[in-house]
């Protein structure tokens, strides 16, 4: 297997994609199947910022979120939405970035997905440093119907950012499975394992609900692994 055909079973799609030249014509397929999903259009990352996950399954860029959700008196909350739309068309990138991942989590409560997703990916765009932003867009576009090319490219800004952060190894498994399952390729399914058990590696002790969700997942796997 060479190393496009790597990248490409292992989720790293903007690695696979950077990786094909012009002389590649065995490579082609790829290339226009990752064109297809615009991954060559996702913003590009320089200096990573990563924070912990919380044992309640938080970060500090809910906090604002929380804050909101405490909010009893309705003229109040209006005016601290009113207050978050406006940083989302006047702030600076990163207080633009912030608003729309707040937005992303209110919508999120509200089960409105798909208009979650599209806030995630406008806080990627303003803010592209951010792991917990690509991990997060990532995690819910999985969740809620995009495709796994779509939510794999974003879960892999988040690793490529946080390489040891649990929850995105975990999500990256899940996707890859998905994809063994769609496309019966096995390479697919042995690098969702790899992640997986890297995933178990690195989640603390305290992680404890993020933890039994690791251990549901791996009795999940042993239906493709004992078939």
């Amino acid at each position: 297997m060479n190393q496009v055909e790597q990248y490409f079973f292992n989720g790293q799609f903007r690695a696979c994609y950077n990786a094909i030249t012009d002389e590649m014509t065995h490579a082609a397929q790829y290339k226009k199947l990752l064109e297809d999903y615009d991954i060559h259009l996702l913003p590009t990352y320089a200096d990573g910022h990563h924070t912990v996950e919380r044992p309640d399954e938080t970060y500090p860029q809910m906090d604002a979120y929380a804050a909101l959700k405490k909010i009893d008196d309705e003229e109040a909350f209006q005016q601290a939405i009113a207050k978050l739309e406006k940083a989302s068309k006047e702030g600076t990138d990163e207080q633009k970035a912030q608003s729309f991942f707040t937005q992303g989590m209110l919508f999120l409560n509200a089960h409105h997905y798909n208009e979650s997703a599209h806030c995630f990916m406008q806080a990627v765009k303003h803010n592209p440093n951010d792991a917990v932003y690509w991990g997060i867009a990532g995690q819910t576009m999985s969740r809620f119907g995009w495709t796994p090319f779509e939510s794999l490219s974003y879960i892999e800004g988040a690793l490529d950012l946080d390489p040891h952060n649990p929850r995105w190894l975990w999500n990256k498994s899940l996707v890859l499975t998905q994809l063994y399952k769609d496309l019966q390729q096995q390479a697919f399914l042995e690098n969702a394992l790899v992640a997986l058990d890297d995933a178990q590696q690195y989640c603390r002790e305290e992680q404890t609900s993020l933890r039994a969700a690791l251990v549901n997942t791996v009795e999940n796997m042993r239906e493709y692994v004992f078939q």
